[in-house]
């Protein structure tokens, strides 16, 4: 089992955490210092572009080459684990939509589209039910488990968002 989830995004501990889950203080606002919700995990990779990778078998659920504020970004769904992953703000993408992945498929590049104040990985999770966003570090640590040898099928469906 891999001992990090950095490990099994982006397959060596090139990236580190620049801002968790949670409230955080956002700085340079009209009101001076305010407190907001980081709904995902933000991971640095020392300015570099480099690839990131999807954590086990599952599909590509959507892909956006440019939203409202000019990020791309892909959800990820991971059925056998219950869980969907958003990669947002990729330098390129690399899979379409309803394209199956594995652990060897590369996603995209660590980039910083959209509004992002240098290059990093915002990853955000959310069950396949929906439902809040969840830390995807305390996720990996306390409910992740490694895919066994034994496929199990499952087919692309229809998941919120």
């Amino acid at each position: 089992m891999a001992d990090s989830l950095i490990k099994l995004i982006f397959h060596k501990n090139e990236a580190y955490i620049t801002s968790p889950f949670g409230y955080r203080k956002s700085f340079g606002t009209a009101a001076g210092a305010t407190s907001s919700f980081h709904n995902g995990v933000d991971y640095g990779t020392n300015r570099k572009k480099i690839p990131q990778y999807a954590i086990t078998d599952g599909y590509i659920y959507s892909c956006v080459d440019y939203d409202y504020g000019g990020a791309k970004f892909v959800w990820v769904a991971y059925p056998t684990l219950g869980v969907k992953m958003l990669h947002y703000h990729l330098d390129s993408i690399k899979v379409k939509a309803g394209q199956k992945v594995t652990a060897k498929t590369v996603l995209g590049t660590t980039g910083m589209s959209g509004r992002a104040t240098g290059i990093h990985l915002h990853l955000g999770l959310k069950r396949l039910s929906g439902g809040d966003w969840l830390d995807a570090e305390k996720w990996f640590k306390n409910e992740y488990k490694a895919p066994t040898a034994a496929k199990k099928k499952y087919k692309t469906g229809n998941y919120k968002i």
